[in-house]
C-alpha cells in the first residue's frame, strides 16, 4: 500500500520525515566539527610537546665561575636568534603554539591565521601581528566565543595568560579589557613592550553574527621578575 501526499496527514508525515533528516544531518556537522576540533588540538599538543622535549634548554645568564661552554652556548644562541629575524612567518594553519588561562581552565591551541578552518580548529594567530618569540609588539589572537574563548567573560585584570611555543613559555599579565566595534583595529596596533591582545566576538550569548568585539590585553612578565617570584615561593614551600 502506498503512502499518498495528497492528504493532510501524509503531509504531515513527510514533514517530519524531513525535519527529522535535517536534524541528523546538523547534528553530524556538529559532531564532525567537534572531533575534528579534538583530533588537531590532540596532535598538534603532542607535537609540540615532543618538540619542547627534544629542544634543550639554554640559559642566557652566564655567571663568572662559568667555563668557556657558557660562551659557546651564547654564541649558538645568538646565532638562532639573528637566524629567526630572517625567517618567513608561519604559514596558514601552522603550529603556533598553546594559550592558556590557568585560573579560567581556559586552553587552546593556536594556528596561524583567522580563516574558518583554523578558528574551528583552536584559536587563531592574527597576520601581521608580532609572534610570542618577538622582543617587542603586540600578539594578536582571536577565536570564537561559543568555543575556546568562551571563559573570556569571567576574565579579571592581573588573571595571567601563558603562550608556550617552541621557544618557550611567555607569561602576560592582564591590564585591561574593552568592548570596541568590528572595525577598530587600533587595539591591534604594535606596541614598544611586548603585548598580548585577544579577540573574540561580544557579546558572549549572542544569537547570530555578534555586534561587537571583546578585548583584552596583557603585557608580558618580565622573565626578571617570573624568576624572582619562582624563587619566593621555593623560600616559603622551604621554611
Amino acid at each position: 500500500m502506498e503512502l499518498s501526499t495528497n492528504t493532510p496527514r501524509s503531509r504531515w508525515i513527510w514533514a517530519e520525515w524531513v525535519l527529522l533528516a535535517i536534524g541528523i544531518v546538523c547534528l553530524g556537522i556538529v559532531a564532525w566539527s567537534w572531533i575534528d576540533a579534538k583530533a588537531v588540538e590532540i596532535r598538534e599538543t603532542q607535537r609540540l610537546e615532543e618538540a619542547l622535549a627534544a629542544t634543550p634548554a639554554v640559559k642566557s645568564k652566564a655567571s663568572e665561575t662559568d667555563s668557556f661552554a657558557s660562551l659557546e652556548k651564547g654564541a649558538e644562541q645568538i646565532q638562532k636568534e639573528e637566524k629567526k629575524e630572517d625567517s618567513p612567518p608561519p604559514a596558514a594553519g601552522e603550529l603556533v603554539g598553546r594559550i592558556s588561562i590557568p585560573r579560567l581552565g581556559v586552553t587552546a591551541i593556536v594556528l596561524e591565521g583567522v580563516d574558518k578552518k583554523s578558528l574551528r580548529r583552536g584559536a587563531g594567530h592574527i597576520p601581521a601581528t608580532a609572534l610570542p618569540d618577538d622582543e617587542s609588539g603586540n600578539v594578536g589572537i582571536a577565536a570564537h566565543r561559543d568555543s575556546f574563548f568562551r571563559g573570556l567573560k569571567d576574565i579579571q585584570e592581573d588573571d595571567t595568560i601563558e603562550l608556550t611555543t617552541l621557544d618557550g613559555t611567555f607569561r602576560y599579565q592582564v591590564e585591561w579589557t574593552k568592548i570596541v566595534k568590528p572595525s577598530d583595529v587600533s587595539v591591534l596596533e604594535p606596541t614598544e613592550e611586548p603585548a598580548l591582545t585577544l579577540v573574540t566576538c561580544y557579546p558572549f550569548y549572542f544569537v547570530g553574527s555578534a555586534p561587537e568585539r571583546f578585548i583584552v590585553r596583557a603585557t608580558r612578565i618580565p622573565e626578571e621578575v617570573r624568576e624572582e617570584s619562582e624563587e619566593w615561593i621555593v623560600d616559603v614551600d622551604t621554611e
